[in-house]
């Protein structure tokens, strides 16, 4: 689900995308059982050493999602320290709602705190956020809090927090000179699926565009809330297959005339 919620995004923005899934599997990590895996990582060195090989393969950036175990953390570290890009943005994806996701560990935790390293843009939830700095936070945490938790990550990154909920409202929210800008659209009640990588790939496609950073976020944000209201209309045991994007990749397909193209 995540990977082809973000190539249909990007194919919308007009962005070509050099695709490498770090785990394949039969279905998303939740509400289907157990899923069936495939290991993929003798496969992704040798993808790697491949476009290394091929001279007008120029790449610029990257989106890293979920990777599921550490040692693909640590291939993805080495692989992201030998190339030169110009953006990074990693969707620490390890827990929601208050908890880490089964399956993972300390371990991992300390995988992903050394990948977010090569980063120039994380975008953790709040629970994610708690895990990377040791500060306790939830989706109604003040300024105070989310600016202590955003310090104590100690990163270079700009770090834009996800799910954050105030006045009826759900939003993201980053630093800027030290004030917390928080932006917000209409909270709609309900487990949505697939919001995080929509939002992580919104945000990369708009930033491709050399938009202004908040605008590019305001961009992101509304284009998740936008796909969130379409799949409100389906069923509730429907949602698991992921958000429908219909209107939102219309609209990025309506920005996406006449701008400048990028490849990630």
């Amino acid at each position: 689900m995540s990977m082809t919620a973000a190539l249909a995004t990007f194919a919308a923005f007009g962005i070509q995308t050099a695709a490498v899934p770090t785990k394949i599997l039969s279905t998303q990590s939740e509400g289907f059982g157990q899923p069936a895996g495939l290991d993929v990582t003798n496969w992704m060195d040798q993808a790697f050493t491949h476009w290394q090989q091929i001279s007008d393969l120029n790449i610029s950036s990257a989106v890293v999602g979920y990777v599921g175990d550490s040692k693909t953390c640590r291939q993805l570290g080495n692989q992201l320290a030998n190339l030169k890009l110009k953006r990074v943005l990693i969707d620490p994806v390890m827990g929601d709602r208050g908890k880490m996701y089964a399956g993972f560990d300390n371990d991992y935790l300390d995988s992903i705190k050394q990948l977010v390293k090569f980063a120039t843009v994380i975008t953790p939830n709040v629970t994610e956020l708690g895990l990377l700095s040791h500060v306790t936070v939830t989706e109604h945490s003040d300024d105070a809090q989310l600016i202590k938790a955003i310090r104590a990550c100690k990163l270079t990154a700009t770090i834009i927090v996800t799910g954050i909920k105030r006045d009826g409202a759900i939003g993201s929210c980053f630093l800027s000179d030290g004030k917390l800008i928080w932006i917000s659209s209409p909270l709609i009640p309900g487990h949505f699926y697939g919001t995080g990588d929509l939002f992580a790939a919104l945000l990369c496609g708009y930033l491709a565009f050399e938009m202004n950073f908040e605008a590019a976020v305001k961009r992101a944000v509304f284009g998740t809330y936008e796909a969130v209201v379409q799949t409100n209309q389906l069923p509730e045991n429907e949602r698991k297959y992921g958000l429908d994007l219909t209107k939102t990749l219309y609209n990025v397909a309506r920005f996406t005339l006449g701008q400048n193209r990028e490849e990630v």
